[in-house]
């Protein structure tokens, strides 16, 4: 018999199934970020556009020791820019130096942000709901673009930024199959920053209703209720 090493179609295969309760995926009261000046989560011409596990390998040890560090997640930077919140998409809600109330999130283009459902669900409502005034809150412009640490920093220092949170299509997932247990996830998986530590400073994003800022709670009450 002639044996050899190559690639055939497989005449069996084995499935499993692995069904775990997922602990919760943020703070209640607002997610501590560490912006990472030392890692890089995806480099353009790879896959962090992708759900792929070499994505999150690789970030494990980074996450570890932001949590032992006092903080949930790692603010992922490439070249001081801004890219994601742990597996996440980052937002930012901020006042633009012409006085325009912007939503900023990092573009696709590089093909370095992951291409979240949460992440289009969140643009196109906000482009659809709140493209025009509504009681309490200013017409938001959605800005899709690289922005830096630095001008997360500036916006800060000048009292521009209005609150910043992570979204994650995982969560929001769960909440369909979750039953009894989906209450406890939704505050989760739209998730409001609090702090965000950069260079030995801790820069405190507002949250004006203690859980939240008024953006991301509506954003996310409207994904629930359409879930």
């Amino acid at each position: 018999m002639i044996q050899a090493l190559g690639v055939a179609t497989p005449k069996e295969a084995t499935l499993f199934v692995i069904a775990t309760f997922m602990p919760p995926l943020g703070a209640p009261q607002g997610m501590k970020l560490l912006a990472s000046t030392d890692g890089v989560r995806a480099w353009p011409g790879g896959f962090g556009f992708a759900k792929v596990g070499a994505n999150y390998g690789p970030s494990l040890m980074a996450n570890s020791e932001a949590r032992a560090r006092g903080y949930d997640q790692v603010l992922w930077l490439l070249n001081g820019q801004v890219t994601e919140a742990g597996a996440s998409n980052f937002f930012v809600m901020w006042k633009s130096k012409e006085g325009k109330t912007q939503l900023v999130t990092a573009p696709l283009g590089d093909k370095i942000i992951l291409d979240g459902v949460t992440r289009r669900s969140i643009l196109q409502l906000t482009r659809e709901r709140l493209s025009h005034w509504r009681s309490g809150l200013d017409p938001v412009e959605i800005v899709e673009r690289h922005f830096t640490m630095e001008d997360v920093v500036e916006a800060v220092a000048e009292g521009r930024i209005l609150e910043a949170f992570a979204a994650g299509t995982a969560a929001s997932f769960d909440l369909c199959s979750l039953g009894r247990y989906a209450n406890h996830f939704k505050q989760y998986f739209v998730c409001p920053v609090c702090v965000i530590h950069y260079k030995g400073q801790n820069l405190h994003i507002p949250m004006s209703q203690g859980h939240s800022g008024p953006y991301a709670a509506l954003i996310k009450s409207w994904l629930v209720d359409i879930m």
